[in-house]
């Protein structure tokens, strides 16, 4: 399973997480990522590629899924047999 990114979230990256990842695993353009958490609820995150390699987390979705891990390190990785992304969260 590869490792997007690894962020500790900040009040600024709770409303817009802006991330660097060259692996390829991301689509281009702005797209609903699937994304399932270690409880496994399903969340819709809006992936923007915002050129650069950089992309950007953001919309109502992933606000409510990081206003209440503020301080925490999260790390997003890609199914490797599934079209599906998993965001794990643990402690910084």
């Amino acid at each position: 399973m590869p490792e997007i990114f690894e962020v500790v979230l900040d009040q600024i990256k709770k409303e817009k997480l802006r991330f660097h990842h060259d692996g390829g695993a991301l689509p281009r353009g702005s797209n609903d990522l699937p994304v399932r958490d270690e409880n496994g609820r399903s969340w819709k995150f809006n992936c923007k590629s915002e050129g650069g390699n950089y992309f950007s987390l953001s919309g109502a979705e992933w606000r409510s899924f990081a206003k209440s891990k503020v301080n925490a390190m999260v790390t997003l990785y890609r199914e490797e047999d599934e079209h599906v992304y998993t965001i794990r969260v643990g402690k910084f």
